[in-house]
């Protein structure tokens, strides 16, 4: 991997786990994580399929669809702002 890919993932882990703790999900990820779903498509897929896989207890209070969303929402936030600085 490039320096510039290298600093897009780690603005983008960054930005995925401080979305996490901003709404207050107690999970991480990793560049594991991260290759782990690179076959999924786009990144609203691929957070669904990592609560669906690791995480589908949420299932039971939120839809799918609804948290990816969100999580995504509020990653893109973060995201935009490191990569502002």
């Amino acid at each position: 991997m490039n320096q510039s890919a290298d600093l897009h993932n780690e603005a983008l882990l960054s930005a995925y786990n401080a979305a996490f703790s901003d709404l207050g999900l107690r999970f991480r990820w990793s560049q594991a994580t991260l290759d782990f779903f690179d076959d999924v498509s786009n990144e609203v897929a691929r957070i669904t399929a990592y609560i669906e896989r690791f995480q589908s207890h949420l299932l039971n209070a939120y839809d799918a669809d609804f948290l990816a969303q969100l999580i995504f929402d509020r990653k893109n936030q973060f995201y935009r702002g490191a990569v502002a600085q």
